[in-house]
């Protein structure tokens, strides 16, 4: 897979090592805040992540629509070292309109919850890395969502700046 950045840099990455990104042990280094952001219609989180053994470095988005909260979006973006440019590894959405899927039977509407995921192909095609997606039922709400993209990413830190997240509630 080559990645640019936006000096023509040129990284390469294999879909192992994509998956093994995503995978990693990772801390939060610098926690999301309190109080959320209101940017268009989205109330706005993010944080920022380095690898357990420190090589690594990843920024997480969190968006929620604030009139339709079941539109939302989790992503984890890794930063090349030397390179400017981030690549999105992977993305948890709530249902927001129709995407395209990894086959013509994923093509989905409003009300399917799906994760986009790097691939190698993608980029070497010279689409967003984590264009597709598939649908899941791993999750049906934002809250549950962010517990499995914490382990999914695996946060090892994720309790000290979520205490509750381990925690279900009857009404999601």
């Amino acid at each position: 897979m080559r990645l640019w950045s936006g000096e023509n840099n040129m990284s390469t990455f294999t879909q192992h090592e994509i998956d093994e990104l995503i995978k990693c042990p990772k801390v939060i280094t610098s926690a999301p805040r309190r109080t959320w952001k209101m940017e268009r219609g989205y109330r706005r989180n993010d944080m920022e992540l380095q690898s357990q053994d420190g090589k690594y470095s990843f920024g997480v988005f969190m968006r929620v629509d604030e009139e339709f909260r079941e539109n939302f979006s989790i992503g984890l973006t890794y930063r090349p070292k030397g390179e400017r440019d981030r690549i999105s590894l992977l993305r948890c959405n709530g249902p927001h309109g129709s995407f395209i899927g990894e086959s013509e039977s994923d093509t989905s509407s409003h009300f399917s919850y799906h994760v986009h995921r790097a691939k190698a192909e993608n980029i070497e095609a010279g689409v967003r890395a984590e264009s597709g997606g598939e649908i899941t039922a791993e999750y049906g709400s934002y809250d549950q969502a962010l517990r499995y993209f914490l382990r999914r990413i695996e946060i090892v830190n994720a309790n000290d700046h979520f205490p509750n997240i381990g925690q279900t509630t009857l009404w999601e």
